[in-house]
């Protein structure tokens, strides 16, 4: 029993903050994390340069800066856009079903995580046997695991080549500020025998 009224805890307070949140604010709000990261990762180079243009401050941490402000932007626009479909729902007068599918889904994500913690129970023997089959809950919350298992292993390849492209693209980047660095190097050594010429012209006449 003790079991089953946790759970209900968990469901209730799961459904209470995703109705008052709504599906589409929070859906957004997973997405511009994760949108956020893949910005910082892209972007957080070119806003960096631009802020040392344009404050004139060349310190590394103003690379800690470019990755942050390309961060919040990211956030910031998704979740303008959610704020603005929220608008629209709200309009057509439908803003419940954004907000009963909000409370469905946070509410079976805290489960899911409760699932977890009575697997983590079980398995270190604190929850007996009598209590198990006392609940009514139970007997669902000791398959959730491995159903969550199977869901993370359709999702992994997904992760997996964000992984590698996030590798990827910051190689490429780094052999570009490479190429820059070394280009940027052989102008001034042009420039300086240019000068070098000019100084021994001069000097000869």
């Amino acid at each position: 029993m003790a079991i089953d009224i946790m759970c209900a805890m968990m469901a209730l307070y799961g459904f209470y903050l995703g109705y008052s949140r709504g599906i589409i604010k929070t859906v957004f709000t997973v997405l511009s994390i994760f949108f956020g990261v893949v910005a910082a990762a892209k972007f957080g180079p070119a806003m960096t340069e631009f802020l040392q243009s344009a404050f004139n401050y060349y310190n590394p941490l103003m690379f800690v800066a470019g990755l942050m402000l390309a961060f919040i932007l990211t956030m910031a626009l998704i979740r303008l856009l959610a704020n603005g479909l929220e608008g629209i729902l709200e309009t057509a007068n439908i803003n419940f079903i954004n907000q009963t599918l909000g409370g469905a889904v946070l509410s079976l994500a805290l489960v899911a995580v409760f699932s977890l913690l009575v697997l983590f129970g079980d398995r270190a023997h604190i929850i007996d046997r009598q209590t198990k089959q006392d609940s009514v809950t139970y007997p669902i919350l000791e398959k959730m695991p491995d159903k969550l298992l199977q869901v993370g292993k359709l999702v992994r390849p997904v992760f997996t080549d964000f992984w590698n492209y996030s590798v990827d693209f910051m190689d490429r980047l780094e052999r570009m500020n490479n190429m820059e660095t070394t280009e940027s190097d052989n102008i001034f050594d042009i420039e300086e025998d240019d000068n070098d010429n000019d100084r021994y012209n001069t000097n000869n006449r």
